[in-house]
């Protein structure tokens, strides 16, 4: 994993390093068993790649782990990953989708309804739109550790409800809270509330570029110039947040310092001009109403596209309507968001490179890709940083995609709940969180 420091800390892992640029050897722990009562060891993590990498998975994680060429067991708690190539994000791909399953308890329960790992808590029930509860596994490799009994995961809107919840006493902890309320409840002496500079979530305008308009640079480019994310983080996000900028926060060792760049309306409606558009220009926004913030930049959006000659209509549909549409390119514009950004490989290979699986905009630049390619394959990280620099610079002039805000994530919770973190990959390190003892 990675603590809010992005440093790099290992959970089933003791130690590990490259022997050279194409092999990874890992020291496991020697203590740690999984809930169904098998030792976790070697073969454990040789089956969880192979069963990623078997096309008959489909997995979602295979394009993050596809420069594997094999895992083995190498001793009884050592295991030996061989790339094809070297592979710049394998360790932040590691520590962001590493979780590791057994072959037992994935093959002989549903996994997705009967959870079995090797964590402090273990799964009872989920009662699907009410709660999750867990209780303390008391088998946990770490001594001492879980301090709670147990955890109760309600599913609440993200409302009023939750802040009622809180003040009452009915919940201890929230890993969200109203936007409008945030800047208040976060001072407020009742609570505890916890953030981080290094996590978060970038939200993004996709415009698909294998349809008129948005097939032209040009009108893509004007979109770029006529927003104002200041506006946007101010008005659809409360202040919460930061305006985009990269697909980094500012907080992340790959941020490369890019000024946020003014609106030019005059620069904008110059570009439409030279797209050869004079009069009006009408795009369909597909928008969320399950997502506010998304849809309200859109709604935000709409009034500063209006100021260049761009009448855009907001279609607001359900989310499953929503991604089907996102995933076979039938929109014109819209918002978007990527999960868990810690390295600039996990957002610009899935959704900037030719082919990407989240590659959504129909957008294909050779120079774009080789870059890519270049930045995964190499291990220097000074290298591969100045390489996504130059990423950057090419998404800035084709603008496929906007970068339009970074949501960061925030947790509230009771005086008296303690150890709660948020690291880069948004992981809930829940066996460090306890209680004090009242004074």
């Amino acid at each position: 994993d990675l603590d809010p420091s992005n440093t790099f800390y290992g959970q089933l892992a003791t130690a590990w390093n490259a022997t050279d640029e194409k092999t990874w050897v890992f020291d496991l722990v020697d203590s740690a068993t999984f809930h169904n009562g098998e030792k976790f060891g070697p073969a454990d993590v040789v089956y969880t790649f192979e069963r990623i990498l078997d096309p008959k998975t489909a997995s979602s994680y295979a394009p993050l782990y596809n420069a594997i060429s094999k895992v083995e067991a190498t001793g009884p708690t050592q295991v030996t990953f061989h790339l094809k190539t070297p592979f710049g994000p394998f360790l932040s791909n590691l520590a962001n989708n590493g979780e590791i399953v057994n072959q037992k308890a994935i093959e002989s329960k549903d996994p997705a309804r009967n959870a079995v790992g090797t964590g402090p808590f273990e799964f009872v029930e989920w009662v699907q739109g009410d709660h999750l509860t867990l209780k303390k596994n008391d088998n946990y490799f770490l001594s001492g550790k879980p301090y709670l009994d147990g955890i109760e995961f309600q599913f609440l809107p993200v409302n009023q409800s939750r802040v009622d919840a809180l003040r009452s006493g009915d919940l201890d902890w929230s890993d969200a809270v109203p936007l409008q309320q945030l800047n208040t409840l976060m001072g407020d002496p009742s609570f505890n509330y916890v953030t981080s500079a290094t996590a978060g979530i970038p939200d993004y305008i996709a415009m698909n570029t294998a349809k008129p308009p948005f097939d032209d640079k040009l009108v893509r480019q004007a979109v770029y110039w006529a927003l104002n994310r200041d506006e946007i983080r101010t008005v659809a996000y409360f202040g919460a947040g930061e305006s985009g900028i990269e697909e980094v926060p500012t907080g992340s060792s790959w941020y490369d310092g890019t000024s946020l760049v003014a609106p030019d309306t005059a620069k904008a409606q110059q570009l439409l001009q030279q797209a050869g558009i004079s009069g009006t220009l009408d795009v369909e926004y597909l928008g969320l109403p399950q997502y506010p913030e998304l849809l309200k930049t859109g709604e935000v959006m709409q009034q500063q596209l209006k100021a260049i000659g761009i009448n855009m209509t907001i279609k607001q549909v359900e989310v499953g309507v929503w991604f089907d549409a996102f995933v076979k390119g039938n929109y014109q514009i819209t918002s978007a968001y990527q999960e868990r950004t810690i390295d600039p490989d996990n957002f610009y290979a899935l959704v900037i490179h030719t082919g990407g699986d989240i590659n959504t905009t129909g957008y294909s630049n050779p120079a774009a890709d080789q870059l890519i390619d270049q930045a995964r394959t190499e291990t220097d990280e000074q290298k591969r940083f100045d390489l996504y620099k130059q990423v950057r610079q090419i998404v800035f002039e084709d603008s496929p995609i906007v970068f339009a805000h970074y949501e960061t994530i925030n947790y509230l919770m009771q005086k008296n709940v303690v150890g709660s973190t948020v690291n880069p990959t948004l992981e809930l390190r829940m066996q460090e969180v306890g209680f004090t003892t009242p004074s």
